[in-house]
């Protein structure tokens, strides 16, 4: 019988995540304050902050494994959030065409029964191909890139706007699988087996 897992996220890409590698989980949502101010270097930020949801969620259990999560983008020194509006997201694409930027994803584990804490992040570069504004235009018109995280879904529409992409492409997604999976194991979880 192997332990339950919980992850601390509403998001239907994390549980997409998980549910493709076999994992048997269930969901609490993290209500964790953010502060993105909190550390200036923005991988120990999104390792900390994806540790602070964690330990949000791991409060309420004592025998289960809890998987906290947090993904920035960051372009030209600076963090991209999701875009205020359709404005903002025009920009925020304009300001990708043709250019690469980071996307970082800080993942913690705790092992609530152990009080085992893993906290680590993954990463990946997103080269967009040179926009139009008419693609620009018609991507933002979709409605898609206004809940998201620069401006973009890459598993989505977004897909055809981008050229490459090099390092963890799970980490764009939402969770750095490959990393967890890996981690898991040493906790005694191993999604491949039933």
């Amino acid at each position: 019988m192997q332990r339950k897992i919980i992850l601390a996220s509403k998001s239907e890409r994390r549980k997409s995540l998980l549910e493709q590698i076999g994992l048997d989980f269930d969901v609490r949502e993290s209500e964790y304050e953010e502060d993105m101010n909190a550390l200036d270097d923005p991988y120990e930020l999104v390792k900390f902050l994806a540790l602070g949801k964690a330990q949000d969620v791991a409060k309420h259990y004592n025998n289960e494994i809890v998987i906290g999560s947090d993904t920035f983008v960051f372009f030209n020194g600076k963090f991209i959030g999701k875009p205020k509006n359709v404005e903002d997201a025009k920009k925020i694409l304009s300001d990708f065409s043709g250019k690469t930027h980071n996307i970082v994803t800080g993942f913690a584990i705790i092992d609530t029964k152990t009080g085992t804490i893993i906290n680590d992040y993954g990463e990946a570069r997103v080269t967009f191909r040179d926009l139009t504004e008419e693609e620009i235009d018609d991507y933002v018109a979709t409605g898609e890139p206004t809940d998201k995280a620069g401006a973009y879904g890459l598993m989505h529409r977004a897909a055809v706007l981008i050229e490459k992409v090099e390092g963890d492409f799970y980490s764009v997604i939402g969770l750095p699988l490959n990393k967890i999976f890996v981690e898991l194991k040493k906790l005694g979880v191993n999604a491949l087996k039933p």
